[in-house]
């Protein structure tokens, strides 16, 4: 796959900044491969996370599993053949396929986001057709459309029927060929495509999820209430000489919508009062470990975005970008490989439980040292729930009891009498 008549290249990027690179994708590649292969292995293992959304992250698990043990290492390999040869790493038939794996990969990454997207916004729509929408054969048939769209997107360039891959001398990678009669126009194209549709879909349906929830919106109005209400005397001590006519409209219209909108909470909560636990649900269909699924996907696609978008906005500006500045900001765009796991284990209950209890497995002490050291309890499960509020009603020999004594007909069981 090695060149062996290329000259060496008139680099100016000094060798420290290969060697840093190609470290980082050393160390990103270890650190993604056994994160996403626990996520791999420890969530289909729990029986109660057996359901579409989590197929998808296992999938999306495997696309990142995938680019740490095949693009981090070859990319590694490339920079320090670079640092030692000054030549590039591939032929041109080797460039086209190691960038075609490369874009295969990024793209079922990034569908992969989007179906579990669409997945939680047919949750909360369609409650009671999602199972249908979501069964198990149409969930398969759904990852594998994520890999053959992505393989068929790619193979046009790779065939050269519209754009073609080849080294850039520009950046010292391979990517898409700029010296083409298309120009830059196949490489616009394939991402509005490849990767911004696929965002406008992600940042769509989570406009629809937390439109639903309203939990954010109810958080900044009750802010802004309280806010004003607080400081009121302050602001106009203060600050009204500093603020239009127009700022004061709008200040007490946001008061009023506020005002409204938790008086409407409070009758709400008045009249729901018999039925507390279901008043706390959002909306039908969505319980608290489905808005804990869009969430977590969620903050993973917005570090997808924060990975990413320097590096992109680098590339399309390269001929004005450093070269050693746009080397070192792959070590950034190749951290969202290894950093999800992170992201699992601290904001999502159940697929933390799940990391534990597998390696518990394994490890039997890890369980307990875990609760010690970071304060971790399981969280329970419906099963658990069912089995307390069974336990909490009276059996019949303490109903016969209760209706033997009249004074205590009307009284109900002691704390000590009842699981709680």
């Amino acid at each position: 796959m090695s060149t062996t008549e290329a000259t060496p290249l008139d680099s100016h990027t000094p060798q420290w900044a290969y060697l840093v690179t190609a470290i980082a994708a050393i160390v990103i590649s270890i650190l993604g491969f056994f994160g996403n292969l626990l996520t791999i292995l420890a969530l289909p293992h729990t029986r109660r996370l057996r359901h579409s959304a989590t197929w998808l992250v296992v999938n999306l698990a495997v696309a990142e599993g995938a680019f740490c043990v095949t693009i981090l290492p070859i990319s590694a390999g490339h920079l320090l053949h670079m640092l030692y040869t000054g030549q590039p790493l591939f032929d041109e038939t080797g460039c086209s396929v190691f960038v075609f794996l490369r874009y295969v990969n990024i793209q079922a990454e990034l569908l992969s986001i989007a179906a579990i997207a669409i997945n939680r916004c047919v949750l909360i729509a369609m409650p009671k057709s999602y199972p249908n929408v979501f069964s198990s054969r149409k969930t398969v048939g759904i990852i594998a459309g994520i890999w053959l769209v992505s393989a068929a997107i790619m193979l046009i360039p790779l065939l050269k029927v519209y754009g073609q891959f080849t080294y850039n001398l520009d950046t010292e990678e391979c990517d898409f060929d700029d010296k083409t009669a298309h120009k830059k126009a196949p490489r616009k194209v394939f991402l509005s495509l490849g990767f911004l549709l696929p965002c406008i879909v992600i940042i769509t349906s989570y406009s629809y999820i937390y439109y639903k929830v309203r939990s954010f919106l109810r958080l900044i109005l009750n802010t802004i209430h309280y806010i004003i209400s607080n400081y009121k005397v302050v602001a106009e001590q203060h600050f009204v000489s500093f603020v239009s006519p127009h700022m004061l409209v709008c200040l007490l219209w946001i008061q009023a919508q506020s005002s409204a909108n938790l008086l409407a909470r409070r009758r709400h909560n008045a009249s729901e009062d018999s039925r507390k636990t279901n008043s706390q649900r959002p909306v039908e269909g969505l319980r608290a470990r489905d808005i804990r699924i869009a969430r977590t996907i969620g903050v993973i696609f917005l570090a997808f975005l924060i990975c990413c978008t320097p590096v992109s906005v680098a590339h399309f500006m390269e001929t004005k970008v450093n070269k050693a500045a746009l080397l070192l900001l792959h070590p950034l765009y190749w951290a969202q490989y290894c950093i999800n796991i992170f992201i699992y284990v601290f904001m999502n209950n159940q697929y933390r439980d799940a990391y534990v209890n597998y390696i518990s497995q394994w490890w039997p002490d890890f369980k307990e040292m875990s609760r010690r050291r970071f304060h971790w309890r399981e969280e329970q499960t419906s099963q658990d729930s069912r089995r307390q509020s069974r336990g909490t009603t009276p059996n019949l020999s303490v109903r016969f009891q209760l209706n033997r004594k009249g004074s205590e007909v009307n009284s109900s069981p002691q704390v000590n009498d009842t699981r709680l």
